[in-house]
């Protein structure tokens, strides 16, 4: 006759082995398992503690770091749209940033603010712009985003006195692919005059802006970014302007530090190649183009710290130089 002990390590055992599948199916019929306390112990039989039971559990569960599933155009109206809103685990490869010119290809929930000063403008009676806009972005799930954007112009002019003044901005953005080397958005936006510096239309934008990790490639945390926005600008206009553009940007970045590392977390060195192209007017065909030389980090506790300068390389030279500061805060 078998002893006690080895019952019921029996009993536990023939429990257990149906506890994983009997746990992410229907609950089963409550099993009467005999307590044991201290009887003899025969050392070749295992011993089932609570923590396998709970490891049992887990195997039902969503683990937490478990990757988002692929939002592709294939299963565009049928996945993303009742997700909550998620960011994709960089480690081991290239982050996708929010960085300056090239338009942003996620789903963000963000506090952002920006500043950037034009040095000597070459346009009119204008010489020096400085410009501080700040932005709220809610993704309302993994498919779809709103931001509302505010900025003040203040505008110094070679002759009379100088101009300052108000706009407003609404953006959309819907995700259309997003997978874990790659990520695509269609980009929407409408924008009011800044009537204080003498501006009288209002700019209607849309595009893509994308995301590829090359890390894949061989090409460790580098990633590749790009973007195209068509505008077009409705209201009174001087004879021969442009009232249609495009945009376009093409920028590579390359992450030198994880996230964790003290004072420069996500270290990234980025370089944005920036044109625009004027689509009709007496100057139709017209191109300008600039580059855009630029580090963003995570000081400490200050994730989203960004740096840039805008440099004009062809074309009518619009300016000497632009400066750019950018804080992000991710909530």
């Amino acid at each position: 006759m078998k002893s006690p002990v080895v019952m019921a390590a029996c009993a536990l055992l023939g429990g257990w082995g149906l506890w994983g599948t009997a746990r992410c199916a229907e609950p089963s019929p409550t099993r009467s398992i005999p307590h044991v306390t201290s009887a003899p112990m025969d050392p070749t039989t295992p011993v089932l503690s609570s923590e396998d039971f709970s490891a049992s559990e887990e195997t039902c569960a969503k683990p937490e770091n478990e990757e988002p599933g692929d939002l592709t155009l294939r299963n565009f109206f049928t996945a993303g749209w009742d997700e909550e809103f998620t960011r994709r685990n960089s480690e081991g490869r290239a982050p996708d940033l929010a960085l300056l010119r090239v338009q942003t290809n996620f789903m963000e929930r963000e506090f952002r603010t920006n500043y950037f000063f034009q040095n000597n403008i070459h346009t009119g009676n204008r010489e020096n712009l400085n410009n501080l806009d700040a932005f709220l972005a809610y993704a309302f799930n993994r498919r779809f985003m709103l931001e509302i954007f505010g900025n003040y112009q203040w505008l110094d002019t070679r002759k009379g006195p100088d101009e300052d003044g108000a706009a407003a901005r609404l953006v959309g953005r819907v995700q259309l692919i997003s997978t874990a080397d790659s990520s695509y958005t269609f980009n929407f936006q409408t924008i009011t005059p800044n009537r204080g510096i003498g501006e009288k239309q209002t700019t209607f934008s849309y595009g893509l802006a994308g995301f590829e990790d090359l890390t894949r490639f061989g090409l460790y945390r580098v990633g590749l970014y790009g973007s195209f926005l068509f505008d077009t600008l409705a209201g009174p206009h001087a004879k021969g302007a442009a009232v249609d553009d495009v945009q376009y940007d093409i920028t590579l970045a390359k992450t030198l530090t994880d996230p964790k590392t003290p004072l420069i977390g996500n270290f990234t060195l980025f370089v944005e190649n920036f044109a625009q192209t004027n689509l009709d007017g007496d100057h139709a065909g017209r191109t300008n183009f600039t580059i855009t030389p630029g580090v963003r980090f995570n000081l400490g506790k200050l994730p989203g710290i960004v740096l840039g300068l805008d440099i004009p390389l062809a074309g009518p030279k619009p300016w000497d130089a632009t400066y750019r500061f950018t804080y992000i805060k991710n909530f």
